[in-house]
């Protein structure tokens, strides 16, 4: 039965949008026998739609009565199997929304994933082989009050003051280092392969250069760069994971003369200046010509910036003023000292330059 519904759905289809006049026109002409043999075929279907229980002959049923139950088991029929196909078309439109959001989910968590991983590895808070726990590592203490100097694979060397400690992969592929205490570092040039410095809360990580790193008691410890340029990013072990995913840490870029500070208490990078500056290899020459007489304070502080390779400015109220005297065998800080006694001007550290006015 199931077939034949099947089929006279399918052949007659077009009178689910039949109006309700043009089925009692049909119905008319067949019971006068003017309609087409197809059509009686079909009306002759319906009749079959209303599962009477023995034949009946159409043209003895009362005509208003006939045409109310057949117009309401067809559309009944149609309506149903319409139905039918609008909770399939709505099943599979549902499965394709899964489908799709399913799918959308696996690429956010593969892309999400893998930009976890790169963040993870660009500010990594312990060197690879820590984080792996690699058994061939080699491990060099100073316990003693002279310095303690290792060479490492790469030729660099690091001189270990007392009570300092470094450790590192054997191999030494990657340049890494873990450090405690205080140590100066003589860095062998490798742009293929940055060499990088985990310390108290901090990665230094440079090409080629000469750096201090100082542990200070009070939890600010320090980087100071006596040549090249170093990269100094904030490395809390304390953060969680997801503050190291969302948050990029605090960075600074320093050279020559420069320093940073790192304070524990409100957890920022202090740049400034080394308390000892040192002058540039190439210009310790200009430091034999020290002795002046009446040269004015921009000329002077020049020459100063010249020889340390650091920026110092003079004030307009003092660009004027003169200066006469000797400034040989000091530090920088001393010589400033003696020049702003004798102009009676004063000087300060801002950031990473030395002002006077």
């Amino acid at each position: 039965m199931n077939g034949f519904v099947r089929e006279l759905v399918y052949k007659t289809n077009y009178l689910y949008f039949m109006s309700r006049k043009a089925f009692h026109n049909l119905l008319e002409r067949y019971l006068k026998g003017t309609c087409t043999k197809e059509e009686q075929e079909t009306v002759q279907r319906w009749y079959d739609l209303l599962d009477n229980d023995e034949h009946l002959d159409l043209g003895e049923v009362e005509f208003d009565e006939l045409e109310i139950r057949l117009w309401d088991k067809i559309n009944a029929k149609t309506l149903h199997n319409e139905g039918k196909k609008k909770d399939h078309f709505k099943k599979k439109g549902l499965n394709r929304l899964w489908y799709t959001i399913a799918a959308a989910a696996i690429v956010l968590l593969i892309v999400g994933t893998a930009w976890v991983n790169q963040r993870l590895a660009l500010y990594p808070i312990d060197p690879e082989f820590i984080a792996k726990k690699v058994d061939a590592v080699s491990i060099f203490s100073n316990i003693h009050d002279e310095p303690l100097e290792v060479v490492l694979p790469d030729s660099s060397r690091v001189k270990l003051f007392k009570g300092a400690r470094i450790k590192y992969a054997t191999t030494f592929a990657q340049r890494d280092i873990v450090l405690s205490g205080n140590a100066l570092f003589n860095v062998s040039a490798d742009p293929n392969h940055p060499f990088r410095v985990f310390h108290e809360g901090m990665v230094t990580k440079v090409l080629g250069t000469c750096f201090m790193i100082k542990e200070g008691g009070t939890g600010n410890n320090e980087v100071i760069v006596y040549s090249g340029k170093v990269e100094v990013t904030r490395s809390d072990k304390r953060s969680s994971i997801v503050e190291r995913i969302i948050e990029k840490p605090s960075a600074v870029n320093l050279g020559l003369n420069q320093r940073v500070i790192l304070n524990e208490e409100d957890n920022t990078l202090h740049e400034t200046l080394a308390e000892d500056p040192v002058p540039i290899e190439t210009k310790r020459t200009l430091l034999n010509e020290v002795v002046f007489r009446e040269i004015n304070l921009l000329d002077l502080t020049k020459k100063l910036s010249d020889v340390y390779g650091i920026d110092i400015k003079v004030k307009p109220n003092a660009k004027k003023v003169t200066f006469t005297g000797d400034l040989s065998d000091m530090e920088l800080f001393n010589q400033l000292s003696i020049i702003c006694n004798v102009t009676e001007t004063n000087y300060y550290i801002e950031g990473k330059s030395i002002i006077i006015q």
